[in-house]
């Protein structure tokens, strides 16, 4: 037998397959059994990385401090909850124009970064413009808004105290005006603006109102027209009245002249009558002219006459009706149509100065707007920045203790990695186990004058 196994091809074939058969009867105890044989290790990777963050901790790191300067928005669009009325009309398009600035929690935090900010910061602190920019000063900030709350939370850190809080205390300072400077700005463009359509307006309605002017004093307006066609609608009524009363005084005068023709045929025209002679002596019948019939041809003749004249009233008031209705007609068309015109340029006139005092008075309320410092009125400050007395980083326990972590992590994958690159076979427990050979004995090894067992020298 040979007094050693090497890295053979045939002792690793056979390790390999052998290993392979035996992860799946591994255990707890073959676990605890690697991790005590590398021991040594996890403890050297341990202590190293708890001594490398140590060092880091107390000596190489800086000291970080944090200053913190609480914000209050008073007022904002999610707490005034104001319902907006969906329109399309001018008086909401000049409240689009005139409205102040609707900030939300998340705005105000989005604008603490800002760099024209941060600019005002390091003008106003005098800081050193070579180490102090806007993007050094923004990594130094840390703002957010509180969770379901209103407040505004501004965090500074950097290795001196005393500059944080300063920072800290100026930023809050300079985010107000910087609200107010803007809401100002904005007041003001909003103003410019208002004044200048306020101008136009004024133009349009002295035009519209010239021009209402030039066509009411026209010489057949509305009013004119207006009366002539009232006293033509009363001479119509009035004529439709005689023409009313003509046709019943018609019909009776043709009632009254059949029945005077109905007694005409029932009078005679002459009659018999007995005269006295002239010499007295005796009587003698002789005719003579009824007078009856005399009166009755004579009221015939009358009525005729009265019915002619009734004829020709009906005709001529009949004639007046067509002619007046036509005229009416033809009046009430003009009169529609300047009716119409002199209501539009009426109409141009209320609108256009309707838009006027819409105009006036939102340039009165943004410019009240424009007055306001919406900086402080929306915004308070609650908690102004102290000076910290203790660092918030490095902190070095906590970083010790977590070096302490990774070390045992990467020292138990290293254990087990080498454990796993390592194929040589040293006990008679590996014989059995990969080889599957049984152990026949071992020869022991000579240290000192005397004898001893290597395991590691077991043969097969």
């Amino acid at each position: 037998m040979m007094s050693t196994l090497g890295r053979g091809e045939s002792v690793n074939e056979t390790r390999e397959l052998g290993f392979t058969e035996a992860v799946q009867e591994i255990d707890l105890r073959a676990y605890l059994k690697v991790l005590q044989k590398w021991k040594w290790l996890l403890v050297l990777i341990t202590v190293l990385a708890m001594a490398t963050s140590g060092v880091l901790s107390f000596f190489v790191l800086p000291p970080v401090y944090e200053a913190q300067v609480v914000l209050m928005a008073t007022q904002s669009a999610e707490q005034e909850q104001r319902v907006v009325r969906e329109e399309d009309g001018l008086e909401s398009v000049v409240n689009t124009v005139s409205r102040l600035p609707q900030m939300t929690i998340n705005s105000y935090v989005g604008q603490l970064k800002n760099e024209a900010l941060l600019r005002q910061v390091i003008k106003t602190l005098k800081l050193d413009p070579m180490l102090y920019t806007p993007r050094t000063l923004a990594e130094m900030i840390e703002a957010r808004a509180v969770k379901d709350t209103n407040l505004i939370e501004v965090k500074v850190s950097g290795s001196d105290p005393k500059l944080a809080a300063r920072i800290a205390n100026t930023l809050a300072k300079e985010f107000l005006e910087f609200i107010s400077k803007k809401n100002q700005e904005q007041m003001a463009r909003s103003v410019e603006f208002l004044q200048k359509q306020l101008a136009e307006e004024e133009k349009a309605l002295a035009k519209a109102t010239e021009a209402l002017k030039k066509y009411e004093a026209e010489p057949r307006g509305v009013p004119l027209l207006e009366k002539e066609m009232t006293s033509k609608v009363e001479n119509l009524t009035a004529y439709r009245a005689q023409l009313v009363q003509a046709e019943i005084e018609y019909e009776q005068a043709r009632a009254a002249k059949e029945q005077i023709e109905e007694a005409l045929k029932k009078t005679e025209p002459k009659i018999t009558v007995r005269k006295f002679r002239e010499d007295g002596q005796g009587t003698y019948e002789a005719e003579e002219i009824n007078p009856t019939y005399v009166s009755l041809t004579q009221m015939l003749e009358e009525k005729n006459v009265a019915l002619a004249e009734k004829e020709a009233q009906l005709k001529i008031t009949g004639e007046s009706i067509s002619l007046l209705e036509e005229e009416i007609r033809d009046l009430q068309a003009e009169l529609t149509d300047k009716r119409a015109q002199l209501e539009r340029l009426q109409g141009d006139v209320e609108r256009i100065k309707k838009t006027r005092d819409i105009l006036a008075e939102k340039i009165t309320q943004t410019k009240i707007a424009k007055s306001i410092n919406l900086g402080e009125t929306n915004l308070i400050v609650v908690s102004e920045a102290q000076v910290p007395d203790l660092p918030v980083k490095p902190r070095k326990m906590l970083n010790i203790t977590v070096a302490g972590l990774l070390g045992i992590m990467v020292a138990v994958a290293a254990a087990f990695l080498f454990e796993y690159l390592d194929n040589t076979i040293k006990t008679p427990e590996d014989v059995k186990q990969y080889l599957d050979l049984p152990l026949l004995g071992s020869i022991p090894a000579m240290h000192a004058g005397r004898m001893k067992a290597r395991p590691g020298e077991s043969r097969p």
